[in-house]
């Protein structure tokens, strides 16, 4: 894969949360459903994310974002999308956005790239504690990271208690999507204030304005 040199990727690394303690059948369902949401993440945010996401060691992966603006977004729907899919408030993954340059990513795998942005991202993993699933971290940019990544927590506090179904709901509103096409779209169809009422639920209309407060500011970091 090409690089830009100088240019602000995002990294985001995560695992699963109690992999080791998880039903036989949900741990052999994992490689496809990670692979599942991998096309769905793509498809959702058509050129922001140049490869597949890379699964390593069984339960952990990693993802590249070409455009760091919609990061956050993006873990969201893969965090959503596989608690959707597993159909269980009870799994969930970790995951730590890291921001800076890329030295290089090879074709095949994420997994072997390097730079600032794994870096970052990797060691805030590895020193994340069990009272959070999300963390964010830019340290050239220390105001920035300091504010996003409180808020980062605090959505992650939201995103913890999310069911399968509100889960779902997220991934269409993360998209973009209107409540009525989200509606639409589930096996059996359900109404748009059904759909309303999940996405109170889950938090989503704080989560909203925390989004775009984050999107702002990553935006303006690359001008």
């Amino acid at each position: 894969m090409k690089i830009e040199k100088g240019k602000l990727y995002a990294v985001i690394t995560g695992d699963i949360v109690g992999f080791s303690k998880l039903p036989e059948v949900q741990r052999q369902l994992l490689d496809r459903i990670m692979k599942e949401g991998s096309k769905a993440v793509r498809k959702a945010f058509k050129g922001s994310i140049p490869l597949e996401v890379d699964v390593f060691r069984g339960d952990s992966w990693q993802l590249l974002i070409s455009d760091i603006a919609v990061s956050l977004k993006v873990g969201l729907f893969l965090r959503a999308h596989l608690r959707a899919t597993m159909g269980t408030g009870k799994f969930d993954t970790r995951m730590a956005i890291g921001i800076g340059t890329v030295d290089f990513v090879p074709d095949d795998r994420v997994s072997k790239g390097d730079g600032q942005a794994y870096r970052h991202s990797g060691n805030a993993l590895e020193q994340m504690t069990k009272a959070s699933n999300m963390c964010f971290r830019f340290p050239e940019r220390e105001i920035i990271e300091e504010s996003i990544d409180v808020l980062v927590h605090l959505i992650d506090v939201l995103a913890r208690n999310w069911s399968d179904k509100q889960a779902l709901a997220i991934t269409g509103v993360l998209q973009g999507l209107k409540q009525e096409k989200i509606g639409s779209l589930w096996k059996p169809p359900i109404t748009q204030q059904s759909v309303n009422r999940h996405l109170q639920r889950a938090g989503w209309f704080a989560m909203e304005k925390a989004i775009g407060f984050f999107k702002k500011q990553l935006s303006e970091a690359v001008i």
